[in-house]
Order: structure tokens, then C-alpha cells, then sequence
């Protein structure tokens, strides 16, 4: 409440609304990429996705990315990442992930929980929306959102395109693939994509093969 001229005046004050934001590392070697076993969290438990963190007070979301690699045992430095992919998760109280690619990264990850795995042959429980993040990416997304919002009367996709230059492109030049995202879905519990690997919607399966060629060093 609050007086103006004798007379109480009623203040209606929202409260801020606090989002999750996590960082989430694309690491790629040689076709494959190295995904994490969650465990412990009751999300999603046994489920893989991409070494991921959430941002810490007063820590940059470089400075998270850096964390979660020397997690995963692996150095990395501001030079090695770059931004790959924003999603607006809004199935829940309400998150945002940043999918961070990573090259000229040293070593070999040591923990148990995580395991390459081939970018064609993705396991069958994978997390549904880093599943989906990475399909969007492959599709040449920079944003999108989960589950898909399509604004009504566009007919258009669920996230924004790039305007000068493919996501896809850069992916598939920096890491050897191109269109090995997306198709295939059945939803299981907790989250978890039941399917087998995703292809882009745009990807042909000679472009796959031509892609995973093996043009990575590592």
C-alpha cells in the first residue's frame, strides 16, 4: 500500500520470474558425439544428452561451459566455443538452454557416465528436448522452442532460420556431417525420446553417408 494525499493507494507488484538457463556442450570427434548418462537428478534418470550444467550466479555462461567440460574431463577455453543453438524449454516452470559447439578441444573424457556414441545410431532413451534442440540445429535453427510453437496462420517451423548462413553448414564443415538429425519419434516416459538416431528433415541418406565420411581428425 502506498499514500498519496492522505489516500492509500493499492501497488500491484508482479514477482520476477527466475528461468533456469543451462549450458550444454556439442562435442564432436571423428562422426561421434559424447553424450552423459543423467543420474540422481529425477529427471529424466538414465537418459543420455550432450555434458550440460546450469549457469551459476555471477558465472558467464563461457565460464559454465569451461565448468561442465572439466567435468566431463576435458580443458577448454573461451576460443574453443561457440554458440550453436538457444532453446526456450517451456514444458515445465520454464528454461533456456544454450548449445555451445566446441573444437580444438585436448584429452580424452574420463568420467564413467559418458560414452560416444555414432551421430546416426543415437540411443534409444535419449532426453527428448536435447534430442529435439539438435534436430532444430541440424535443421539450420538458431532458436527454437519446446515443445514447437508455431505462431498461428505462419505454417512455418517451431524456432527462426539463419538469415546469412546455415547452422548446418558450419556444423557439418567443422565436424564432417551434415543432415544426420531428427526423423522417427516415439515419446516414453520422463521425457526420454524413444527412437533410433534423427535425421534432418531436409538431409538425404546420400548426403548422410557422404557427410560422415570421415573428414575429423582426433
Amino acid at each position: 500500500m502506498g499514500r498519496a494525499g492522505g489516500a492509500s493507494i493499492a501497488v500491484d507488484v508482479s514477482p520476477r520470474r527466475r528461468v533456469v538457463v543451462d549450458v550444454i556442450l556439442l562435442l564432436m570427434r571423428n562422426g561421434r558425439i559424447l553424450l552423459r548418462e543423467r543420474a540422481n537428478t529425477g529427471y529424466g534418470d538414465g537418459a543420455y544428452e550432450p555434458p550440460s550444467g546450469e549457469l551459476a550466479d555471477r558465472e558467464t555462461i563461457v565460464e559454465t561451459a569451461i565448468r561442465v567440460a572439466a567435468a566431463a574431463g576435458i580443458v577448454i577455453g573461451a576460443e574453443n566455443v561457440s554458440l550453436a543453438h538457444v532453446m526456450h524449454d517451456v514444458s515445465g516452470s520454464g528454461r533456456i538452454a544454450f548449445y555451445l559447439s566446441v573444437s580444438g578441444w585436448p584429452g580424452r573424457p574420463t568420467p564413467a557416465d559418458v560414452r560416444w556414441f555414432p551421430v546416426g545410431d543415437l540411443p534409444t532413451n535419449m532426453l527428448d528436448r536435447a534430442r529435439v534442440a539438435l534436430r532444430n540445429y541440424a535443421d539450420g535453427m538458431r532458436f527454437s522452442t519446446y515443445p514447437a510453437f508455431v505462431p498461428a496462420g505462419t505454417g512455418g517451423t517451431s524456432g527462426f532460420h539463419a538469415v546469412n548462413g546455415s547452422p548446418t553448414e558450419s556444423f557439418a564443415e567443422s565436424n564432417g556431417i551434415n543432415g544426420i538429425f531428427g526423423a522417427g519419434e516415439s515419446h516414453g516416459s520422463n521425457g526420454v525420446l524413444e527412437a533410433k538416431g534423427f535425421t534432418s528433415r531436409n538431409g538425404s541418406r546420400g548426403r548422410r553417408e557422404e557427410a560422415c565420411s570421415g573428414r575429423i581428425g582426433g
